[in-house]
């Protein structure tokens, strides 16, 4: 494959060089759970990484491996997995940091809600400490990294849900000058927008059940990082088991493949339906990364840019519990669902599903109300899913 290939290319293209002479216009899939090997002393060399091949489906897989090649070309990076679920590539990535007993991870309040689930049960049982900050201002964050001396830092290029959008390159900065590594959540943002690897990041992660994949019929994560990571996290692959089965591996590779076009052209919807939200006046706040009056908007505009800000748009209803309730319930075109990325709107609530095992002071401090709604915009047409959004708010 071309070296000098762009993104869009790369995103139709990366991952089809893992088979050989064979140039399958769609690529196989491989459910073996294991593979044979010509001779014992093929496979001994197999299993002590002496040579290139598969032996066992939780070592290796060729799905899940052209997958991982396809992100690393996207990503910038040198090595990577892909895993089961979103969650256990938060979990994977923390692993291959080396996070160990009595280490700090200093971590963004604004993270997806089950990011700081894991982190306050499973990594604080394990004798990691866990500090949780809002590290929107850079001049905080540096006084944090300071005062905490943390092995590693969590956060997410767009906030989940408020859309919060940090300085990664001038944090990576900071972290790497405090020695500490840095672990970016990329799923908002897609390497369509963005390339943490680039500004710094130690660790990329991505939720592939979501944009990647892209049509809600596969689940997976991907963890992206530098050589230097690749044991750890091919260890925790082994002996964690948490593997991404061929099927799913092949689904979201051929997600990617249409990657560009849907995340361009849900980003434009969002950004129109963010605009037809706010000019309503219906709703006490609406927050997407391109409005003016979003808490990171310069920020956003400085890293991002001004083009895409993603596919996100968050509100903030007039009311409460009741109110989201019935605002819920009469919509219908936009569905009532827990996940975003889809080729269909959705709407979350995060009261009673990412973030409903945070306390309400940890969803005050975060911003998060009562009222708030996240709704993943789709591939309908902008108007409708803007009009369906206002109808319900205005039974």
């Amino acid at each position: 494959m071309a070296a000098g290939w762009r993104r869009n290319t790369l995103m139709v293209h990366a991952g089809d060089g893992m088979f050989g002479d064979l140039e399958p216009t769609a690529l196989p899939i491989y459910p073996a759970t294991s593979f044979r090997s010509r001779s014992a002393e093929s496979l001994d060399q197999l299993m002590a990484g002496q040579r290139q091949g598969f032996s066992y489906a939780r070592h290796g897989n060729p799905n899940v491996d052209a997958l991982v090649e396809a992100m690393m070309r996207l990503e910038g990076t040198e090595t990577g997995i892909a895993t089961g679920s979103g969650m256990a590539a938060i979990d994977a990535a923390l692993y291959a940091s080396g996070l160990a007993v009595g280490d700090r991870v200093l971590v963004s309040q604004d993270v997806y809600g089950a990011s700081l689930s894991l982190l306050s049960t499973i990594w604080r049982e394990a004798g990691v400490e866990v500090i949780v900050a809002d590290l929107t201002e850079a001049g905080f964050f540096a006084s944090q990294l300071e005062q905490s001396q943390p092995k590693a830092v969590l956060v997410e290029t767009i906030s989940n849900p408020l859309l919060k959008v940090l300085d990664i390159p001038a944090m990576s900065r900071l972290a790497h000058d405090a020695g500490a590594q840095m672990i970016v959540d990329n799923t908002f943002a897609t390497p369509v927008m963005c390339r943490p690897a680039e500004w710094g990041a130690d660790l990329v992660v991505h939720s592939a059940t979501k944009y990647l994949g892209g049509h809600g019929d596969a689940m997976g994560g991907v963890v992206l990082g530098r050589h230097e990571h690749q044991d750890r996290l091919h260890q925790y692959l082994k002996l964690r088991g948490a593997v991404l089965g061929p099927f799913e591996a092949w689904l979201i590779h051929r997600g990617l493949r249409t990657l560009g076009v849907r995340f361009e052209r849900q980003s434009a919807n969002a950004k129109r339906v963010a605009k037809m939200l706010y000019d309503s006046g219906l709703f006490a706040h609406v927050y997407y990364p391109l409005l003016e009056d979003h808490p990171t908007y310069t920020t956003a505009r400085k890293v991002l840019g001004d083009i895409l800000g993603g596919a996100v748009v968050t509100l903030d209803l007039k009311g409460g519990k009741n109110e989201v309730f019935r605002f819920i319930d009469h919509l219908e075109l936009v569905a009532s669902a827990t996940t975003v990325g889809d080729i269909y709107s959705l709407c979350l609530y995060p009261l009673i599903a990412s973030h409903r095992n945070q306390t309400r002071e940890e969803r005050a401090k975060m911003g998060i109300s009562d009222a708030t709604v996240r709704i993943s915009v789709g591939l309908e047409d902008p108007e409708d899913i803007a009009l369906d959004i206002i109808k319900a708010a205005t039974v």
